[in-house]
């Protein structure tokens, strides 16, 4: 009679040990990854990949000509012990697509980069240029002590826009909501 009550038991931790994982954050969700700190003779560099940003519900805006804004948002703190950490530098960026129907291009803007846009007609390479942050310059390092311990945090959150009207009243489409994502943090010492 143990011996059922046993495997029952078992067999039912299995299954909540199973079921478990489904409820923690779902892999489809945006989510920064690899994020790297590098740096030139006199600024800090940051590079990260923002992944599962364009839905279908985003990719049908794009593609209806609405402007898509996904803004990144970078601090730079220096640790301390036993206190607050002073933030170093707060740093906004903000990447936009706009799709020319008649033309069959993606222009997109990028605040912080030489050249500022970019055309190309593959939706492709236009999510991958919206998807990455490649050399933002996040410090100078005259703001930087030699042998400290810093932090970098940074996050990407796709702005709300309304759509206009005419597609409102085709129904197809409804407002879209922000995401934002979790912060990424990364240390290191300079």
């Amino acid at each position: 009679m143990s011996i059922g009550y046993t495997r029952i038991a078992c067999l039912m931790a299995i299954s909540f040990l199973l079921i478990i994982p489904g409820t923690g954050t779902a892999s489809n969700e945006p989510q920064l990854t690899g994020l790297t700190i590098t740096n030139t003779r006199d600024h800090l560099l940051l590079y990260t990949q923002l992944e599962g940003a364009f839905v279908e519900r985003v990719e049908k805006a794009v593609h209806s000509g609405v402007e898509t804004t996904i803004s990144y948002y970078i601090e730079i703190f220096q640790q301390k012990r036993f206190w607050f950490d002073p933030r170093i530098a707060s740093i906004k960026t903000e990447h936009r697509v706009k799709f020319d129907a008649m033309k069959k291009a993606y222009t997109i803007t990028r605040s912080w980069a030489e050249p500022e846009s970019i055309t190309t007609d593959s939706y492709e390479e236009a999510k991958r240029v919206m998807s990455r942050l490649e050399g933002v310059r996040a410090a100078s390092l005259t703001e930087l002590t030699r042998g400290n311990i810093y932090r970098v945090r940074a996050q990407a959150r796709l702005e709300a826009f309304t759509l206009p009207v005419y597609l409102k009243f085709i129904g197809l489409f409804t407002d879209l909501d922000a995401f934002e994502t979790g912060w990424q943090h990364a240390a290191f010492v300079y």
